[in-house]
Order: structure tokens, then sequence, then C-alpha cells
């Protein structure tokens, strides 16, 4: 029963915010992005809202960007599909740009267009190297302030919660275009949650938690933004697991 109430409130905001933003892209497309950067935040708080009412779902924010420069890449440990709701979240001052599958850019209410209107890096699962390389360096030029770029340099999943060795391919690739800070932000709660039937199986009251835990200045160099990554991993590593022992200090 949750698992219906879940999906039903979940479809009827969506397919909502779809006609909202169909009608504002007709307008203007221009109105119509700098909505969607106004809004995107508060629409992944309520889809939040509606896990919590339905299965118990909470959230805890420790984020924010207000203090931060104008223009980031943000890089944080990849459990599953809430981070990216989360990071949504809790980024409220910064329009966040991600990497997504190309699959994506049809047929999902509101998800489909957000993702095209607001020039998030859209790759095939099929495609070669080369061209999603190139997609994740359009997506460095086009950052502007007020806008973040994301990158989970896990490369994966980590379906048990264990953060995996950063890689620095998509980092560096990223920012060939321009220097950006780097926001390093931990994750932690969402592991194992592949589908909506998994939040159902929680415990009510589970927590997903999203902490910044270290902001780097613009680097040049290989070898410095290598230096960046290893703190950054380190810092996510240590507050995920800090979480899963029960110390949520």
């Amino acid at each position: 029963m949750r698992a219906y109430l879940l999906v039903l409130l979940l479809l009827a905001r969506l397919l909502w915010w779809d006609l909202l933003d169909k009608f504002r892209i007709t307008v203007s497309i221009r109105w119509a992005r700098r909505a969607m950067d106004r809004d995107v935040p508060r629409r992944a708080q309520g889809l939040f809202a509606v896990a919590r009412l339905t299965v118990g779902l909470r959230l805890s924010i420790d984020v924010d960007d207000r203090t931060m420069p104008d223009k980031i890449l943000i890089i944080s440990n990849h459990q599953s599909l809430i981070d990216i709701v989360a990071i949504m979240a809790a980024f409220r001052r910064h329009a966040v740009r991600f990497v997504a599958k190309r699959e994506l850019k049809h047929w999902f209410p509101a998800v489909s267009r957000v993702l095209r209107v607001q020039r998030h890096a859209l790759i095939s699962r099929h495609g070669d190297f080369a061209s999603a390389m190139h997609q994740i360096e359009r997506l460095g030029q086009t950052i502007r302030p007020g806008e973040g770029a994301v990158i989970f340099p896990e490369g994966t999943r980590s379906r048990d919660g264990v953060v995996r060795t950063f890689h620095s391919g998509a980092v560096r690739r990223i920012l060939g275009p321009q220097t950006l800070p780097i926001v390093a932000v931990a994750v932690g709660g969402a592991e194992g949650i592949a589908r909506l039937q998994d939040l159902t199986r929680l415990r009510w009251g589970h927590m997903v938690r999203i902490r910044t835990v270290a902001v780097f200045p613009p680097v040049a160099g290989k070898r410095a933004l290598l230096d960046q990554l290893t703190h950054a991993q380190e810092e996510i590593t240590s507050t995920v697991e800090h979480w899963k022992e029960g110390d949520v200090s």
C-alpha cells in the first residue's frame, strides 16, 4: 500500500511540473531555464517530503552554499539515484548540472525537460569514450555564475556504501575549459536503493545524509588536482564510515 501511494504521489508531482515547464518553454526558453534553476531544489525537497510521508524516509542536509564561490565543481561518492535528488535539494543557491544517461532525454515527466533545458551532459551508455569526454568537457565550458557541475569520481554506484577509488579523468576533463573550486560532498544512507520498491523495505525514519566535507581552491597542474581528489576521498570515506558506525556528529 505504501509503495502504491508513493508512486501515485511522485507521479502526480512530476506530471504537474512537466506541464508547468512545457508552458514556460512555450513562452520563453530563457524564462523556463531561470525558473528551473530556482525551482529544482524545492522540487527535490518536495520529493523527499513525499517519501517521508509515505515511507518515512528523512533527509539531513549539512550544506551551506551561500558562502561558496559563484561557480563550483561538486564531487561526491555515489550510492544510488537518491544521491542526485539529495544534491539537488542541498544546493539551493547553485543550479547543479549532472552527467546523465542520454536515454533520460525523452519520455520521463519533468526529468527529461529539466535535463534538456538546464544543459546537463547527456551521454549514451553505448557511445564511444571520446564522445562522452567531449560532452563532459562541454559541461565544464557552459558552467556560469550561480551554477555547479557534479561529478561522481568513483565512476559507478557503490551499492554497499563503501567509497571506491576516485578517478581523475572526468574531473580533469570538466576542468579543462575553466578552473573551478572543488566542493567535496559526502552522501550516506542511500546504499541499496536501486528502485522505488527498495524505499518501502527501509525502516520507518531511515535517514539519508549529505554533508560538505571540504572546499578546495582552484589549482593548476595534474599533481595538485590529484592531491585534492585524494584528500576529498579520504574525507568523504571518513564521514561515511562514521555515519555507518552510528556517529552522526
